[in-house]
């Protein structure tokens, strides 16, 4: 299994990478498009919608919706300020509401409130990512921003499984430890240092960095058990199975989605002083 997910992981992160260095934002945007479709598709049936004709269609209407609000953030910079601000309000909402209920039982019945959500947990994070690969130094701000969660999966994945003995969260995620955690933030710490030196920052900004990552962290750590909460409550393993090793799409964004409106944000205050 460890070696499949490598194998596919490594032209995925060559992809990405290319896109990210080597495209202007508009080429990565539509790129971004073409994931969310997929994305919307399995979210369509973690909602419970069945037949393939809607599933289509939901994936479609999410995918132009996406292409809308990035039209007229183009015109009013407010726009983004708005999105990005509500999604992080709703991760925050999602963290409470994990901590207090456990997931439900298993349903393939419709589920409105999920689909309405899909709009709202996929569209903010492709609107931050572009936004933040328009900037100065963007494409390698955006690198970093995508990669530190590799670093995260990479550390606690590792590091779980050496030391892995407290389950984080075992009514939703029976695999993910405390101590798997405690790796993530660990790896990305480092990386953030390495960053930090990189871009050639300030000391204050480099606790800033250091802040932010930690709390990004937290929150791809959040996005990953919210899918694993949709998953569960549908009866399934993965969103889909077009990335062997991997499962579906949202099984490699689900940490995207949560982390980077946070990370955008904070940077675009706190580290880049470009302002939203």
């Amino acid at each position: 299994m460890l070696l499949q997910r490598i194998l596919t992981a490594i032209p995925l992160a060559a992809l990405a990478s290319w896109l990210i260095f080597f495209q202007s934002s508009e080429v990565l945007f539509y790129a971004f498009l073409v994931v969310v479709f997929i994305a919307g598709w399995e979210w369509s049936r973690l909602s419970g919608i069945a037949q393939p004709v809607l599933r289509g269609l939901y994936a479609l209407i999410i995918t132009l919706s996406t292409w809308a609000l990035d039209t007229l953030n183009q015109g009013n910079p407010l726009v983004i300020k708005i999105v990005l601000g509500l999604s992080v309000l709703w991760w925050v909402y999602v963290l409470y509401r994990m901590s207090t209920r456990s997931p439900a039982a298993a349903s393939d019945r419709l589920a409105p409130f999920k689909v309405v959500i899909g709009f709202v947990t996929l569209i903010p994070a492709v609107l931050a990512l572009k936004h933040i690969h328009a900037q100065a130094d963007g494409s390698v701000w955006l690198f970093y921003i995508i990669s530190i969660i590799w670093v995260a999966d990479i550390g606690a994945y590792f590091t779980g499984k050496r030391f892995g003995r407290t389950k984080l969260a075992p009514l939703v995620s029976p695999g993910k430890t405390r101590e798997g955690l405690y790796g993530a933030v660990l790896a990305t710490s480092l990386y953030s240092i390495a960053a930090a030196v990189y871009f050639e920052l300030q000391i204050i900004q480099t606790v800033m960095l250091l802040i932010i990552a930690f709390f990004a962290t937290l929150l791809s750590v959040i996005g990953d058990l919210f899918i694993s909460v949709l998953k569960r409550e549908r009866g399934v393993k993965d969103s889909g199975s077009i990335l062997p090793g991997h499962g579906g799409v949202l099984d490699r964004i689900d940490s995207i989605t949560s982390s980077a409106p946070f990370f955008v944000i904070l940077l675009d205050w706190l580290v880049l002083h470009v302002g939203l």
